[in-house]
């Protein structure tokens, strides 16, 4: 129980007091009931009147305490080592989404849950962003069905939003290359932080915790991606298919590099992933280039790798795709771009 205290006295909360006529009448806010007037808040007599009139009206649980609803089984999912080990970057994006499952579908119990309420949440939002909230219902789901609350299994059935198929992010070419290096010089973070992500190939994600501790006795820098959980093994001083003279830059803005991690803000602290991508889209717009990202770098290694006939394998480990389709598209491409080059008449080589 908190009490103020004012100029006057005590004063008890939810207690509605009007003065009339030079006299104070004294309510109980919830309840609307009269309490004594003409004596001290806090002496036995009005505390005893006061004290009735909110044991006669107990504060509402709060949502999330009352069992079964769908917020009390969102606020047990976030609690839970399924919520708790996704990787720092997703775990954020999906908690954004649970938490607005929660606050729209507070009062609503798990056990009724159909599969037309999740399309009901999904019908207002972009394709985009229902991908990302059909994620998390992925999420939800399954971990209560092993609590029991539910049964069936309603994200299955759930139809999501059907997206337009686009090319995804754009992939930077040689000439975007050499703009940005022409607007950011050697000794800038942005070219440190282009160097570094278009010689991996890596995403934000994990550009941001690269650092010396990841280069290997064999030559190679290794890390776990955060997203997939796989590894990728990129060549630092180890031999490179021949491309070896695309890394030179970053070796040069790497020497003397003073800190534990490569990308770091002006007071030499870590970037966090949300400011990192952020940061260096702002400074390819400065570049005169703001239809890219981070994310086109990836795409650039991995072209460049195609154009180099890199085998499969090693690209595959280079950027740490899980499977080779991803890694056989690129291939694919360059090897139909190619036959525009090799075997052509001599007439139609002039």
């Amino acid at each position: 129980m908190r009490r103020s205290i004012r100029k006057n006295g005590f004063m008890m909360p939810r207690v509605h007091r009007v003065k009339k006529n030079g006299l104070v009448f004294k309510y109980h806010r919830i309840t609307r009931a009269p309490l004594p007037s003409g004596i001290p808040e806090d002496s036995a007599a009005f505390i005893d009147a006061w004290r009735a009139q909110e044991e006669s009206n107990p504060a509402p649980a709060k949502l999330t305490d009352r069992a079964g609803t769908v917020a009390s089984g969102c606020a047990a999912f976030l609690a839970s080592r399924t919520y708790l080990d996704l990787n720092d970057g997703y775990r954020s994006s999906i908690k954004r989404h649970v938490d607005k499952i929660a606050k729209q579908g507070a009062q609503s119990m798990i056990k009724d849950l159909r599969p037309h309420h999740i399309e009901q949440d999904l019908e207002p939002l972009s394709p985009p962003v229902a991908s990302s909230r059909k994620k998390a219902w992925n999420k939800l789901v399954p971990f209560w069905r092993t609590k029991g609350w539910i049964i069936e299994n309603v994200t299955a059935a759930a139809k999501g939003k059907t997206q337009l198929q686009t090319a995804g992010h754009t992939e930077w070419t040689t000439s975007d290359i050499k703009a940005f290096r022409e607007r950011w010089q050697k000794g800038s973070q942005q070219r440190l932080a282009f160097e570094l992500l278009q010689w991996t190939g890596a995403r934000c994600i994990d550009a941001v915790r690269m650092g010396s501790a990841m280069i290997q006795p064999d030559g190679l820098a290794r890390m776990v991606q955060s997203k997939t959980r796989a590894e990728a093994n990129i060549p630092w001083t180890a031999p490179a298919f021949g491309l070896e003279s695309q890394r030179a830059d970053l070796m040069t803005c790497l020497h003397n590099h003073p800190h534990l991690v490569y990308i770091v803000t002006s007071h030499g602290k870590p970037r966090s992933i949300k400011s990192m991508s952020q940061w260096f889209f702002a400074a390819a717009t400065d570049a005169g280039l703001a239809d890219l990202s981070a994310h086109g770098l990836r795409k650039y290694r991995m072209n460049q790798m195609a154009e180099a006939a890199v085998p499969l394998l090693a690209m595959q480990s280079w950027v740490g795709h899980t499977s080779l389709k991803e890694v056989e598209r690129y291939t694919r491409r360059a090897s139909r771009r190619s036959v525009f080059f090799v075997n052509q008449p001599e007439s139609l080589q002039k």
